[in-house]
């Protein structure tokens, strides 16, 4: 690092532990700046640990100019991003179609990539990176037919495919950046695409509130472009204080076309400090909305029992099989709690059943998590073997605790 930039990074204020910048409704004291903010109405306004005016304390730009967040400091690019989404406010979002009820099984594995496979997985129905379809540099769609996704990623031509719109921030703006998103979302039903989850545009706690308000709209906007064109999409609920969970709730109540909605525990929301809140608004929203309602999820199976009381469904997205698989381990179950034991396989030998056994085994354990009984799939292994980890991180959440918060 120059000198020149190190001592830039040194005039910039950073807040020493991201948990202050938590919302903490009622326990908290609101902003003072916040109470005559134009934007109190939609933002709620900071109730947070860290002692902040408002939430322009969180712009820290040396260069306003040069920075990407959505801040009236940067008014140039502040006002291009209003007008690019038609204000923050969500009621103006189009309405979409009511589509078709698609039934979901509680385990959905995640297929990344062929490599080290020779065939499809043993499972009905996979999720696939909505970002892998199309070319990263051009945008244009990487498959003209549905037998050229099946070639890619190795699944069975009877299988039933959703994407995952979860992923990093880049390939995110790449999809906001499409000419066309609703055509890309109509190209994608020809392929036979089911269900997509929305882009989980991010609402990080250390940026203008602002920032959050346009990236909300965002997603409601592509949840309303996707299902537009005939393609059932699960409104992804990110959200950052309890005005941001109101907004959805009235969001959904307003939309009653929307019988799915997609969460994320796997960053932040999935900080174990934080989750409790998560997953209380998560049933609060399903108990206020007044319908049922599919979730689908990604991480967060500790949870599972707790959101399986609150939604009419809940799916898991299931990311581990695939990378442990991939990386040569293989489940086990021991005394209710999932873990892994490495497996390794013969040079060159394929990892398909090791990728099904894996499958199986999430499966068993969601459904038991989840009170049901419905077990299918490759029987699991239970406690083999000596050199097992635990997913500590995962699982060991007190699920009792987290249902005594989300009763009424």
């Amino acid at each position: 690092m120059s000198k020149s930039n190190k001592h830039a990074v040194q005039e910039r204020y950073d807040f020493p532990n991201s948990q202050k910048l938590w919302h903490e409704g009622a326990a908290r004291t609101g902003s003072l700046g916040c109470e005559q903010c134009h934007y109190r109405q939609q933002c709620g306004g900071l109730q947070v640990e860290a002692q902040v005016f408002d939430c322009l304390s969180f712009c820290r730009c040396q260069n306003p100019a040069k920075c990407d967040n959505v801040c009236p400091r940067n008014v140039e690019h502040f006002v291009a991003r209003i007008q690019e989404v038609g204000g923050f406010a969500l009621d103006a979002v189009p309405a979409a179609p009511r589509l078709a009820h698609l039934c979901l099984p509680t385990m959905v594995p995640m297929v990344y990539h062929s490599s080290a496979r020779a065939r499809a997985p043993a499972t009905s129905v996979v999720a696939l990176s909505l970002y892998e379809f199309f070319d990263k540099r051009t945008g244009v769609l990487r498959f003209d037919s549905r037998e050229a996704v099946l070639d890619r990623f190795k699944i069975s031509d009877g299988a039933t495919i959703i994407l995952s719109g979860t992923d990093e921030d880049p390939p995110l703006e790449r999809w906001w950046r499409l000419h066309d998103r609703q055509g890309s979302a109509r190209a994608l039903r020809t392929l036979g695409v089911k269900l997509i989850t929305t882009p989980n545009y991010s609402l990080f706690g250390d940026v203008p509130r602002l920032d959050n308000l346009y990236n909300m709209k965002r997603i409601a906007i592509t949840t309303s472009e996707i299902q537009s064109a005939d393609v059932l999409c699960a409104l992804h609920v990110n959200a950052r204080t309890d005005r941001d969970w109101d907004r959805w709730i009235e969001h959904l109540i307003r939309h009653d076309e929307y019988m799915y909605v997609s969460f994320e525990f796997g960053t932040g929301a999935g900080a174990r400090p934080r989750m409790p809140w998560h997953v209380e608004q998560l049933c609060r929203l399903a108990r206020e909305v007044g319908r049922p309602l599919t979730l689908l999820v990604r991480g967060g199976m500790a949870v599972l029992p707790v959101l399986g009381d609150a939604f009419a469904n809940v799916t898991l997205i299931d990311t581990v099989s695939f990378m442990k698989a991939q990386h040569r381990q293989r489940a086990v179950i021991g005394n209710a709690v999932l873990g892994w034991e490495r497996a390794l396989t013969p040079q060159g030998e394929p990892i398909d059943e090791l990728f099904d056994h894996n499958i199986g085994a999430v499966n068993a354990h969601a459904l038991a998590l989840l009170g049901k009984s419905d077990v299918s799939g490759p029987l699991v292994e239970r406690g083999r073997g000596t050199d097992t980890t635990h997913d500590a991180g995962n699982e060991s959440l007190d699920a009792h605790g987290l249902a005594e918060a989300c009763r009424d």
